[in-house]
């Protein structure tokens, strides 16, 4: 990857970086982004500063395959393990978002689990978002759960903490993380009416298959070249 191709990479992550917080996805310092580059190093947000007052050159480098820091002006996200060991045990994904989506933590809290009501849900996420149980933030154990949960899925939602949304591009990850809180919005809004009709497997197979659905997928996640 060339500098010109990494800095476009760097102050893309850092748009929708932003648009997280502006969105309300993540408060003040709350929150961590990170892409992979193709040589193997890991460009994550560093520890508490916040997203709008961030530049390109912030993002702090660490090497995949050993954990170790590159560039040490800045201390890189608190969350630093998780980051790692996702991308050590998912050669799929590059880029990966950690917010903290209130109405996400909201029905987190009383274990209401995530559930597909809408089409986009099971376009983006599929047909099943796996909740961790509570563990203390910013530690390994918390990121060994993780990746034990996202083995093969896009997203998971961590109690009474955030989610977290994986991509092989930067918007498709963070297109996931707004899928995720839309998603639990409409689930907590529907749910002060009475019990919502939760899309099926067929439901969700019957969307999958349709030849637009892939296309849209497709694209997305080649939007970062």
């Amino acid at each position: 990857m060339t500098d010109e191709e990494l800095k476009k990479k760097k102050t893309l992550l850092l748009e929708y970086s932003q648009l997280m917080q502006k969105e309300g996805l993540v408060i003040g310092p709350g929150g961590n982004t990170s892409i992979k580059d193709e040589d193997g190093v890991m460009w994550i947000s560093p520890s508490g500063i916040p997203f709008m007052e961030m530049s390109i050159d912030d993002f702090v480098p660490i090497d995949v395959s050993t954990g170790k820091i590159l560039d040490s002006r800045l201390m890189p996200s608190s969350e630093v393990a998780l980051h790692l060991f996702l991308y050590q045990a998912r050669s799929d994904i590059n880029c990966i978002f950690h917010s903290h989506p209130p109405y996400v933590i909201s029905l987190s809290s009383v274990d209401i689990l995530l559930v597909p009501l809408f089409p986009d849900f099971v376009v983006y996420l599929g047909d099943y978002v796996p909740q961790v149980t509570y563990v203390t933030p910013c530690t390994e154990d918390m990121a060994q759960l993780v990746v034990q949960a996202m083995k093969d899925v896009p997203s998971c939602v961590l109690k009474n903490h955030g989610a977290i949304a994986v991509g092989k591009s930067i918007k498709e990850a963070y297109t996931r993380t707004q899928v995720l809180e839309s998603g639990a919005q409409i689930l907590f809004q529907a749910k002060l009416l009475g019990e919502p009709y939760v899309l099926s497997k067929k439901d969700s197979q019957a969307i999958l298959n349709l030849e637009i659905e892939q296309y849209r997928k497709k694209l997305l996640q080649k939007s970062d070249k």
